[in-house]
C-alpha cells in the first residue's frame, strides 16, 4: 500500500503539472499570496486616517481589491503539494476575512492598542487614564482628617499600577496607533495587528485566552496590568511563567504528537480510503475486513481527528518557538511568554457545555476575531439586541458559516478540486447540534431542575461525540479526496525505521517535490517561488 500512497501522490503531481501546461491553473507564488493578503491591508492600515474622513473611505476600494484578487488565486490557482494546496486556500480565503474585519468591522487606528515593553522610565498618565480610577475632578479630594487627598490618591494608583506592570516579563504599556510615528513604525504596528489571530497582546484578544484586562479608553504609554491576567483561562488556555516551562511544554508536544502522527500515516496507508479517497470504489485489505461497517466508520473519524488535531498541535508549538526566538533578537516586546498561550483548550469545557464546549472552548480559536466580528458589529450598532437569543443565533451561525466558506475555498485550491459543499454542510450543521443541544438541555432542567453533574457531563460528552460522529462524513471525505491524508508532514518515521508498516517504506519521507521550486510564467510578474 506504501506503492499505492506514492503512486497517488505521483498522480495529483501529475494531473497539477498538465493543468498548469494547458492553462487552466497557475501554482500559488509567495509574493502573489502574502502580497494580497498581508501586504496591502498592512500599507492602507500604515496610513493615517482618523483625521482624513475621505481617505478612510477607501477602505471599501481596498476591501474589494483584496477580495477580486483573493477569489482569483482561489479559483485559478493550486500546488503540486497536496498540503500547500489545502492550506494556501484556507489561508488566501482568511485573508478577504481578516481584511474585512480589520477595514470594515473594526476600527483599529481608533481604538486599537497593543502592548510594548516600556523603553523609558513610565511617567505619570493623566489622573483619567488611571486603572480604576474615577473621572478626573480637579478639586482636590479630602482624607479623613479634612486635608486634600487625591493627589496622594493617585500617586498609590499609579505606584500599583506600576507594581503590577512590571511582574511576570517586565514593564509593559499600550501603544495605539502611532499616527506621529515614521512609516516603519506604523507599518510594524498594521502588520503585528494583521498577523495577531487570537489578538494575544492586542486590548482586543479573544476572551477564552490569558489577557490582561482592559481600562477604557486605553491611552498612550499606559501600563499593561499583567499581575491581573489569569494563568490559566475558563477555556482552559494556559501561559507559561518561566522560560524553561515553556520550551519543555513545546518540545514535549511536538515529540508526543510526531509520535501520533507517525502512527496515524502508517494506519492510513493501509487504508484505501486515505490513499484514493472516499469518492473513488476500492477493496478493503485483510486487517480491514474483519471490522463492522460502524466500527470502519468510527475507526477511520478516530484515525483523522487523531492526524488533524496533532498536525494542528506540531505546527501550533514549532511555530510559537520559532516566533519566540526570533522576536527575542529582533523585537522583544513579542517575545513575552504572556503572549503565547496554549493552541488548544481544557476538554473539560465539552463535558459542561458539550457540542458548544468543543467548538467555543477546547477547539483552536485561530479565527475566532473574524468569524464573529460580523456579529460583534451587529450587536454594537444596535442592529441586534445584545445578550438576546437572536442575537446568539445570528453569531454561531455567522461564525459557521465563514468557517465553511474558509475550507469550501481550500476544497476549490486543492489538488484536485473537491465538492465544495461538503465543508459547508458539516459546519452549517454544527450551530444545529448547539441548538438542539441547548433545547434538550432546557427540557432536561424543567423537568429535573438539579441532574447529578456526573450526569450532565456524561450527557454533554455523549451528544457532542454523536452530533460530530453523525456530521463528520462531510468534513473527513472531502480531506481524502483532496489528498490532505497524503501529507508527509514529519521527515523521518520512527516506526518505518523499526520496520513497521510496509516493507517497501523507507524511513525517511521527504523529498524534493515537497520543497518550494522556481516557476517561470509567460511574463515576469507570473514568476517566483511556487509553493
Amino acid at each position: 500500500m506504501d506503492r499505492a500512497w506514492d503512486s497517488a501522490r505521483a498522480a495529483r503531481r501529475a494531473d497539477f503539472a498538465q493543468a498548469v501546461a494547458d492553462g487552466r491553473l497557475t501554482p500559488f507564488l509567495v509574493l502573489h499570496s502574502l502580497l494580497v493578503s498581508m501586504i496591502v491591508p498592512t500599507l492602507w492600515l500604515s496610513i493615517p486616517h482618523v483625521r482624513r474622513p475621505r481617505l478612510y473611505q477607501t477602505r471599501w476600494l481596498v476591501v474589494a481589491f483584496v477580495a477580486a484578487c483573493n477569489l482569483h488565486l482561489i479559483w485559478t490557482s493550486s500546488s503540486a503539494n497536496v498540503f500547500s494546496a489545502y492550506f494556501m486556500g484556507v489561508f488566501i480565503s482568511s485573508g478577504i476575512l481578516v481584511t474585512m474585519n480589520l477595514l470594515v468591522w473594526r476600527r483599529p487606528q481608533f481604538d486599537a492598542a497593543r502592548a510594548v515593553r516600556a523603553l523609558a522610565p513610565l511617567k505619570r498618565p493623566p489622573p483619567d487614564q488611571m486603572a480604576g480610577s474615577t473621572p478626573y475632578d480637579p478639586r482636590p479630594s479630602p482624607n479623613r482628617d479634612g486635608t486634600p487627598g487625591h493627589e496622594d490618591r493617585d500617586a498609590a494608583s499609579f505606584r500599583s499600577w506600576r507594581t503590577e506592570a512590571a511582574l511576570d516579563d517586565g514593564l509593559f504599556v499600550w501603544q495605539p496607533f502611532p499616527a506621529d510615528a515614521p512609516f516603519s513604525d506604523r507599518f510594524g504596528w498594521a502588520l503585528d495587528l494583521v498577523l495577531s489571530n487570537r489578538g494575544s497582546g492586542w486590548n482586543s484578544s479573544i476572551s477564552s485566552i490569558p489577557h490582561p484586562p482592559v481600562d477604557l479608553p486605553v491611552g498612550p504609554g499606559q501600563p499593561v496590568r499583567l499581575r491581573s491576567m489569569p494563568r490559566v483561562t475558563r477555556s482552559g488556555y494556559e501561559r507559561c511563567f518561566t522560560e524553561g516551562e515553556f520550551v519543555r511544554k513545546r518540545l514535549l508536544e511536538v515529540l508526543a504528537k510526531y509520535l501520533v502522527l507517525d502512527c496515524c500515516h502508517v494506519a492510513m496507508t493501509k487504508d484505501p480510503y486515505f490513499v484514493l479517497g472516499a469518492d473513488h470504489a476500492h477493496r478493503h485489505p485483510s486487517h480491514l475486513l474483519a471490522l463492522p461497517a460502524w466500527q470502519l466508520h468510527l475507526y477511520r473519524q478516530l484515525i483523522f481527528l487523531l492526524f488533524i488535531t496533532s498536525l494542528l498541535r506540531i505546527v501550533s508549538a514549532i511555530n510559537d518557538l520559532v516566533q519566540y526566538w526570533v522576536f527575542k533578537i529582533y523585537f522583544s516586546s513579542r517575545a513575552a511568554l504572556w503572549l503565547y498561550p496554549s493552541y488548544f483548550g481544557s476538554f473539560s469545557r465539552v463535558l459542561d457545555a458539550g457540542l458548544a464546549g468543543w467548538w467555543g472552548g477546547w477547539w483552536h480559536q485561530t479565527l475566532r476575531q473574524p468569524f464573529s466580528a460580523p456579529a460583534t458589529y451587529l450587536r454594537t450598532h444596535g442592529y441586534i439586541k445584545a445578550g438576546s437569543s437572536l442575537a446568539a443565533a445570528v453569531t454561531i451561525f455567522v461564525s459557521f458559516l465563514q468557517s465553511g466558506l474558509v475550507h469550501a475555498a481550500a476544497s476549490m485550491t486543492a489538488t484536485p478540486a473537491t465538492t465544495v459543499w461538503r465543508p459547508i454542510a458539516f459546519f452549517l450543521l454544527q450551530p444545529v447540534g448547539i441548538l438542539v443541544q441547548k433545547t434538550l438541555v432546557w427540557l432536561v432542567q424543567y423537568l429535573v431542575p438539579r441532574p447529578p453533574r456526573v450526569v450532565a457531563r456524561t450527557a454533554n460528552l455523549l451528544f457532542a461525540l454523536a452530533w460530530l460522529h453523525l456530521t463528520a462524513d462531510f468534513f473527513v471525505d472531502d480531506f481524502a479526496c483532496g489528498g490532505v491524508t497524503l501529507l508527509e508532514l514529519i521527515p523521518f518515521s520512527p516506526l518505518r525505521w523499526l520496520a513497521y508498516g510496509h516493507a517497501t517504506g523507507h524511513w525517511w519521507r521527504w523529498n524534493r517535490q515537497m520543497l518550494p521550486s522556481w516557476h517561470s510564467g509567460k511574463y515576469w510578474w507570473m514568476s517566483g517561488i511556487a509553493i
